[in-house]
């Protein structure tokens, strides 16, 4: 084989290994960071007033979400062999992934009984116990960027592998900006679906999520489902038109909406999208 085809191999190997563990990242960040913004807010509430009243089961039930997730984006990963052992970027992915779990098999559930306390020292006690892991766990996110740069170098062609769309078919909506009613939704409802919108991400600062708008079987409602776009995968040009619903995010109904957060909007079928229709948080399955 020549030197120009070996290239173009081991670039198609490179580029599916790259995506392989950039796929468990992306799997756990949204949940990570809306626990991670929560505890934030906690902390200054408990620093502002010492007394604050916090809402320890919300912050349980995001810190729940969070831990599952992480659990099992590090237990993927695993089953992932490294593709460069200099550049080690599993590696380095893992230990990343790891100083979450951690933090979260031993800090958090301390710092969550501790808020649920009526003592005054909340904050010290809370801020001593979880910053130093925290800047540990930052350090290491660092690393993991520092290795996403080196891996890209390496690999030139990656960047000409990957699709990207131009933003033409699709818009970004602040979820905060956005009005519409919440309600529950059952899972194993049956969904068929009238549009979708599944633009690629802006921005890995931010919190996005790809929309659904359908036809509940059972009930003839039309609805919105909103799904954390790392976690929803659906092709409208190959899948099928009826989804399954699965994972009620209600606790996310009762949750102030950050400058983070942006539903996709595809503005071709925005007739359809822009309507005013009862929202639900979860995902749609379409296993045969």
């Amino acid at each position: 084989m020549s030197s120009c085809g070996q290239t173009k191999k081991d670039n198609k190997k490179a580029f599916e290994f790259y995506s392989l563990v950039n796929k468990q990242i992306a799997l756990g960040r949204p949940e990570q960071q809306i626990f991670i913004d929560k505890l934030t807010a906690s902390l200054l509430s408990v620093k502002d007033n010492k007394v604050a009243v916090i809402d320890t089961k919300e912050l349980q039930s995001l810190f729940d979400l969070a831990k599952t997730v992480n659990f099992k984006r590090q237990t993927n990963l695993e089953k992932i062999s490294e593709f460069d052992s200099d550049l080690n970027y599993k590696g380095i992915t893992m230990e990343y992934f790891k100083s979450y779990n951690g933090l979260f098999q031993n800090e958090i559930p301390k710092a969550i009984l501790i808020f649920g306390e009526k003592s005054e020292d909340r904050f010290e006690r809370v801020a001593n116990l979880i910053l130093p892991k925290l800047k540990v766990t930052k350090q290491k996110e660092l690393a993991l960027k520092q290795a996403q740069i080196d891996f890209e170098t390496k690999y030139k062609e990656l960047s000409k592998s990957q699709a990207k769309r131009t933003g033409s078919d699709y818009e970004f909506v602040k979820l905060k900006d956005f009005n519409f009613s919440t309600t529950t939704l059952k899972d194993g409802a049956k969904i068929e679906l009238l549009s979708f919108s599944g633009g690629d991400n802006l921005s890995e600062e931010n919190i996005y999520y790809k929309q659904f708008i359908g036809i509940d079987k059972t009930s003839g409602d039309t609805l919105r489902i909103l799904a954390l776009a790392p976690i929803q995968h659906y092709d409208f040009d190959k899948a099928l038109r009826v989804g399954t619903y699965m994972i009620d995010l209600q606790i996310r109904n009762q949750m102030t909406a950050s400058d983070k957060e942006y539903i996709i909007f595809n503005t071709n079928q925005a007739d359809i999208e822009k309507g005013n229709y009862k929202t639900v948080f979860g995902i749609l399955n379409f296993d045969r």
